[in-house]
């Protein structure tokens, strides 16, 4: 992925250095020569550990070198979200282009995304999102993904609105889940708004493995599709940590 990598910690440092840089700069600066068909042969980056100036320089092999520099700022703490995979419930692996389709299928106004996993032995329940009398009465609309496909569904997405709710099942069926891993019936919501962010990565990636706890942490990796740089080969992940919603929410 790097052509080279060179990290020189500063004294007071450990292993790592982190900072922020304002995305709408370094985006301004990636962008520096215009269009994706114009960009840079090669992109060197540089950054003064900790609260500084970051620096980055473009070369073309036409000629022409920019650098530029950016403040870099302290990181605002972060709330770490780690999965342990020795307590996964739930575990499927498919491609990704299955996920990004069932995830277009749903409506703009979803405003939750319930996750169903089954057994093979056992059908998926039948779901409801109730009603409310300062909304109108729920619709349901019902999609099954690979329907020349006869086996059952183990595993649902359920997009819920104010207006309504969409259920997409997918079968437990090599054609379509690659892997399956599920014990026993398992439910949790998220915000959508949330799960919609992987939008970029998952159109981008080649296969996709969904984890979940017990406690409804939702894991997210995507494959990213394989780099060559000076003749060594890389297969770059992506990954994505979401916390399920509580009963309150």
């Amino acid at each position: 992925m790097f052509d080279t990598y060179d990290f020189n910690p500063p004294p007071d440092a450990e292993n790592s250095v982190s900072f922020e840089i304002d995305l709408a700069a370094l985006l301004t600066v990636l962008d520096i020569f215009g269009a994706v068909g114009s960009m840079p042969s090669s992109f060197g980056t540089g950054a003064a550990g900790g609260r500084g100036r970051s620096r980055g320089k473009s070369e073309d092999a036409s000629g022409p070198t920019t650098t530029c520099k950016l403040n870099t700022m302290e990181p605002e703490p972060h709330m770490e979200l780690d999965f342990n995979d020795e307590d996964k419930v739930i575990k499927i692996i498919m491609k990704s282009s299955w996920l990004s389709e069932a995830l277009s299928e749903l409506d703009s106004s979803t405003e939750k995304l319930a996750i169903i996993c089954a057994p093979p032995t056992e059908p998926l329940p039948t779901t409801s999102t109730g009603n409310s009398s300062q909304v109108p009465r729920p619709t349901a609309r019902r999609t099954s993904i690979a329907r020349d496909v006869g086996a059952q569904p183990t595993f649902r997405l359920l997009g819920i609105s104010a207006y309504g709710s969409t259920e997409l099942d997918f079968p437990n069926d090599r054609e379509v889940l690659q892997s399956f891993e599920c014990e026993e019936l398992t439910q949790f919501t998220y915000r959508f708004s949330h799960i919609a962010k992987i939008q970029k990565a998952l159109q981008g990636s080649i296969r996709t493995s969904l984890r979940m706890d017990e406690s409804g942490i939702l894991s997210f990796q995507f494959q990213m599709p394989t780099v060559v740089s000076n003749g060594k080969q890389s297969n770059p992940f992506i990954e994505f940590t979401c916390l399920a919603l509580s009963d309150d929410d």
